[in-house]
C-alpha cells in the first residue's frame, strides 16, 4: 500500500514541506489562541470561585443572560447570512430551542425536506 502523500513528495517536495509547515503553523496558532483565551478566562473563574457559594449560580446566570445574543434580529442581509451570524453567537440552549421551535413550525413536507438535508450531510 502506498503512502498517499508520497507522490506529492516525489513530484514536488517543497510543496509537501510547505503544506506540513502550514499545518504546523495552524496548530501553533490554535495553541496560542487557546492559551490566550484560557489566560483571559482565569480572572473570571477566580472571581466566580471567590463568590459566596449561594451567589455563584445566580452570578453566572446573569453573565450568560448579559452576553447571549437574544432573539434573532430582523433580516437586513441574505436570510441565511443573518441566521448564521446569529447562530454563531447563540448559546447552546438558544440553538436547541430555536431549532426545535422552527422545525415544529414547518409544514410536513418542509420537515421531510429538512430531515433529508440532514441525512445527506451526515452521509457526506
Amino acid at each position: 500500500m502506498s503512502n498517499p502523500g508520497s507522490g506529492l513528495a516525489k513530484e514536488n517536495p517543497d510543496a509537501l514541506a510547505g503544506a506540513i509547515g502550514a499545518d504546523l503553523q495552524s496548530w501553533f496558532d490554535w495553541i496560542d489562541n487557546n492559551t490566550r483565551r484560557e489566560t483571559a478566562a482565569r480572572p473570571l473563574c477566580a472571581a466566580v470561585a471567590a463568590c459566596d457559594p449561594r451567589d455563584r449560580l445566580f452570578l453566572l446566570e446573569l453573565l450568560i443572560e448579559a452576553l447571549r445574543p437574544g432573539q434573532p434580529m430582523p433580516i437586513f442581509n441574505a436570510i441565511m447570512t443573518e441566521a448564521r451570524d446569529w447562530a454563531a453567537w447563540a448559546t447552546r440552549a438558544e440553538l436547541k430551542a430555536f431549532c426545535l421551535a422552527s422545525y415544529e413550525a414547518m409544514s410536513g413536507p418542509d420537515q421531510a425536506a429538512f430531515l433529508g438535508h440532514l441525512d445527506r450531510r451526515a452521509a457526506a
